[in-house]
């Protein structure tokens, strides 16, 4: 089973090894601002994983209570992405991850903000990643699949969210998950947590069951996931071919009406510039009267 924080320490170290890359560097106003960034992300790495240390340990209070408690798994179908926590016991598998915030947080209306700044994705992304651990169930135990959201250094009261996340302080946590309804007997939990065990922890991230594979039969917990299916290439449509559309009677005669007129134009012009030629060589054929003598 993963060490809780131990994806987050790799990216922590990861980072100070970009800091001291950039600190090597002459000094420029680029790249003091690369080092800026550079250790603000150290630092939220850093953060994270003792945050997740800290959540792994107060989760540990359960397993004396029938829950089994993995740390730093794969998220199924993200093989560069972990979950913090999944937690199997009597109410069910519940999906934790662990943020370690500066700041006033609030859920207001169902949203959670950190600051003024709305985490709707953080939400999302954990809705999302207990979706894909209850797609790995079978269908009899989805239902039981839900995710929470532990505030590390708040003391947040458990608060509901409009992504179904619930949002509670590390200190609730325990109360928050020891409260739900019970939902799987001590056969099932035992059962789903060793599958999951194998499943999550495993070399790869496991492939996320997709909705090509519904009507297709679910593994019990016990046996591994079937490989979703390749996606059939859809056959290219032909193009139509492009028709002339024939132009009706009424189109054809207007046509021809207006063809007629603009002949005639022509020809009436052509008869008045004609006209007016003749007329100027009749006036210089005749000769100018005679002038009269006193």
């Amino acid at each position: 089973m993963g060490a809780a924080g131990a994806g987050a320490d790799e990216q922590a170290r990861r980072a100070a090894a970009h800091v001291e890359r950039l600190r090597r560097q002459p000094t420029t106003e680029d790249t003091t601002a690369r080092l800026d960034a550079a250790e603000r992300r150290h630092h939220a790495w850093s953060a994270g994983a003792e945050g997740e240390r800290l959540v792994a340990e107060t989760l540990g209070e359960l397993e004396a209570e029938g829950w089994f408690v993995l740390h730093d798994v794969h998220w199924p179908g993200r093989p560069k992405a972990n979950l913090d926590h999944v937690a199997v016991g009597p109410g069910g598998v519940v999906v934790i991850d662990a943020k370690n915030w500066s700041g006033q947080v609030t859920v207001r209306d169902g949203v959670l903000r950190n600051e003024s700044w709305r985490k709707d994705r953080e939400l999302e992304g954990i809705a999302s990643a207990a979706a894909a651990v209850a797609a790995l169930l079978e269908p009899a135990v989805r239902s039981t699949t839900q995710g929470l959201l532990c505030l590390v250094a708040q003391d947040q009261q458990p608060q509901a969210t409009t992504s179904g996340v619930t949002v509670v302080g590390r200190a609730h946590l325990v109360a928050v998950v020891r409260g739900l309804e019970r939902r799987l007997g001590a056969d099932e939990v035992e059962r789903i947590a060793t599958f999951l065990r194998a499943t999550l922890d495993g070399a790869r991230s496991p492939v996320l069951v997709t909705t090509a594979d519904v009507g297709t039969p679910t593994p019990a917990p016990h046996e591994p996931p079937a490989r979703a299916r390749r996606p059939v290439a859809a056959r290219p449509r032909p193009i139509p071919r492009r028709t002339h559309r024939r132009p009706s009677w009424s189109r054809r005669l207007l046509l021809v009406l207006l063809t007629l007129a603009m002949a005639g134009l022509i020809g009436f012009l052509g008869m008045v510039v004609g006209l007016t030629v003749l007329q100027g060589m009749a006036d210089s054929l005749v000769p100018p009267p005679a002038a009269s003598s006193p």
